[in-house]
């Protein structure tokens, strides 16, 4: 009875031993297949080929904007005065973010700045003062912006900004805050000094170029409305004196 027993018991060990083989084994097996189930559903690891990634949904970040480049260009080029991006880079930063903003459906707001009075600031003070005031306006435009934004001189005193992920409240809450800062400075100076400020918001269907053309047209209103303004506060000359008037007293 006793050898049956034990027989019973090492039968029933031998049982336990292999059922937890066969299980640690099932376990493995599928802990693999789901291993492999999750690589073959991830997303290729990006390659240095691959530039913009869709932005993450919610509210917009501050990360700077990434920029592709044609191969060769190299980095951007400066100003050398301000700082700020050249035409050329300008330019292609709009090509650059058109084909971006399109790709992803997001918003962008192009503002151009048109420093109005420079012409007559060269001719009484000379090139140095004036380029102290672009220096300046330079600095406060770009100090306003945010690290993703592109800030551009186009001119002589004509400034650009693209301000991607930025709708047209944005935009104006930019404008404001610069126009505040820059003729608060302007008005201290012995010549007239006037900011002309356009700017336009992506519309649907359109693209970036067309934009800069509605925010020039805007900026072209403000210079005229400044110069009619300006004439209008002018003083009017005096009227000329009666015929035969010396402007002398007569002898008593």
């Amino acid at each position: 009875m006793n050898e049956i027993t034990q027989n019973v018991a090492i039968l029933l060990v031998f049982l336990v031993a292999v059922n937890t083989v066969v299980v640690g084994v099932a376990l493995w097996r599928a802990r693999r297949a789901r291993t492999a189930a999750v690589r073959r559903a991830a997303p290729p690891p990006p390659t240095h080929e691959h530039v913009d990634d869709p932005p993450p949904a919610g509210p917009r970040t501050m990360v700077p904007v990434m920029t592709s480049f044609d191969a060769g260009q190299g980095p951007l080029r400066t100003d050398p005065l301000t700082g700020l991006l050249l035409p050329g880079e300008w330019n292609r930063i709009l090509a650059d973010e058109d084909a971006r903003i399109h790709r992803y459906g997001r918003p962008a707001t192009v503002v151009l700045v048109e420093l109005d009075g420079l012409d007559r600031l060269v001719g009484v003070f000379g090139h140095d003062a004036a380029d102290r005031v672009l220096l300046a306006l330079s600095d406060a435009m770009r100090r306003h912006a945010r690290s993703a934004d592109y800030v551009a001189r186009l001119g002589p005193g004509r400034f650009g900004i693209l301000l991607p992920e930025t709708g047209e409240v944005e935009a104006v809450n930019y404008v404001e805050r610069a126009r505040e800062i820059c003729e608060l400075w302007l008005e201290s100076g012995a010549i007239s000094l006037r900011l002309a400020i356009g700017w336009a918001s992506l519309a649907p269907d359109a693209n970036l170029r067309d934009a800069v053309v509605v925010a020039q047209g805007r900026m072209f209103a403000e210079l005229r409305r400044g110069a009619l303004r300006e004439a209008s506060e002018a003083p009017t000359a005096a009227p000329p004196p009666p015929s035969g008037f010396e402007g002398t007293p007569a002898p008593a």
